[in-house]
């Protein structure tokens, strides 16, 4: 499965390598003691590859600033956030609920890093949660993807939210 996560990111990009390397191991900090899981850093100075047991995450350093912009305009219009780096991430099938929670952990880790818009999609290119100025909301109209985003499950990002229709306005638009 495959989801997009974008956000603001203030220090430079070759730095986000190190960062998410650091922020994945303290995740798994449990896992990787017992040896029921590894990271891996396949980075280079192109792009930043980082992969675990649950999942992989990469961003293209020789994105062009044309690519990044359109994607900057794209999220800005779409979820009203103000982002500048593109990760993509993909998770093991056969791992994916615990890769999940392991997620959610490390965007938790992510959110408080720094106060900077963030928005999460799903494969489908759905919106799961954004932060907007500061504000957490979570996607309410999840159909099938519920069990993604449970309280228990929320819990883990230890981060205030809020909950919010995110298709509500282009509903009452039609």
């Amino acid at each position: 499965m495959d989801f997009r996560l974008s956000i603001g990111f203030d220090l430079p990009r070759e730095s986000l390598r190190k960062l998410l390397y650091d922020m994945i191991c303290e995740v798994l900090f449990v896992e990787l003691i017992d040896y029921e899981a590894e990271v891996r850093d396949r980075s280079d100075n192109r792009e930043v590859r980082i992969g675990c047991t649950y999942f992989s995450m990469s961003n293209n350093l020789d994105n062009e600033d044309e690519y990044l912009e359109r994607f900057r305009e794209m999220n800005f219009e779409a979820y009203g956030v103000t982002t500048n780096v593109l990760i993509s991430i993909q998770f093991i099938t056969s791992t994916f609920d615990s890769g999940w929670l392991k997620m959610l952990e490390l965007i938790g880790k992510i959110l408080r890093m720094n106060n900077l818009d963030l928005v999460i999609e799903d494969h489908t290119s759905y919106p799961l949660l954004k932060r907007i100025k500061g504000r957490l909301i979570i996607n309410s109209n999840l159909d099938y993807r519920t069990w993604y985003l449970t309280k228990e499950n929320l819990a883990l990002l230890n981060y205030p939210y809020e909950e919010e229709d995110f298709l509500k306005d282009s509903e009452e638009e039609k």
